[in-house]
């Protein structure tokens, strides 16, 4: 079976409602600073705030639901072996029935412990040395212990400074083995994860799909405009070529390096 692999940011969910960070009106940081809700240095400042503000953004992802784009991805799903590579903490890609997803920001929908292992990427680390990590249908609470070592637990998600699961080599060899790419929702500038658009460039086909894509993505097909407005389309086009003996042409984008 021929394979997919997406890679998704905040401009994929926000069409259902999820703000991203980078909107100057409705943006995530326009109405908290980053220092007092994501950091390790705000946890330890002010944990009840850090509580509330997950709490807040837990609330916001169920009043939420899947948006066309979304539905897209999830139907490739019938076609091909599709792998969905996502900085986003909500839910919406499975809801929407996508099979393979992979958080490399965390998920709201989990919680762990303070001194969970996975903060500073380190082996053997003697302050990080919890493995308690759990679903969670509920947002975490002041109070709620690690039932291994006692710590506060908090949201599964990576915060500024921390460590983040790259799964290089993973990535490197899916990237051998992907027949098409396609960048959604990302600016394609925030390391580490920005680096997978050069890792998965050996894709036979690679897409990017954003009201602002950015220059000099050589070998791309570059769809300028929304998650919702592309994706579906693209979807369709790439279902269509495999029930046809003869391939129709490949969807041709209005921006192209």
């Amino acid at each position: 079976m021929n394979r997919i692999v997406t890679f998704s940011g905040a401009g994929l969910s926000k069409e259902s409602g999820i703000p991203t960070f980078r909107d100057s009106k409705d943006g995530l940081w326009h109405h908290f600073r980053v220092e007092d809700v994501a950091t390790r240095e705000a946890w330890l400042r002010n944990p009840e705030l850090v509580l509330q503000f997950y709490e807040t953004r837990w609330h916001n992802v169920q009043s939420c639901e899947p948006n066309a784009a979304h539905r897209a991805i999830a139907s490739l799903d019938r076609s091909y072996e599709v792998i969905n590579i996502t900085q986003n903490v909500d839910d919406l890609l499975e809801r929407a029935g996508a099979k393979q997803v992979i958080h490399l920001h965390g998920s709201l929908n989990a919680r762990k412990c303070e001194w969970h292992h996975s903060i500073v990427g380190i082996k053997g680390d003697s302050e990080f040395h919890c493995d308690y990590r759990a679903t969670q249908t509920a947002p975490v609470k002041l109070g709620e212990l690690c039932p291994k070592c006692g710590g506060q637990l908090r949201p599964d998600v990576v915060w500024f400074g921390e460590a983040v699961d790259m799964q290089w080599n993973y990535f490197q060899m899916l990237a051998g083995q992907t027949d098409v790419f396609i960048g959604v929702g990302t600016s394609g500038q925030v390391e580490p994860a920005a680096s997978l658009l050069s890792v998965f460039r050996k894709a036979k086909e690679k897409y990017f799909i954003d009201p602002e894509p950015p220059s000099g993505l050589s070998g791309y097909e570059r769809l300028k405009g929304s998650a919702c407005t592309h994706m579906p389309e693209l979807a369709h086009g790439l279902i269509e070529r495999l029930a046809d003996v003869d391939p129709p042409p490949r969807y041709q984008s209005s921006e192209s390096d």
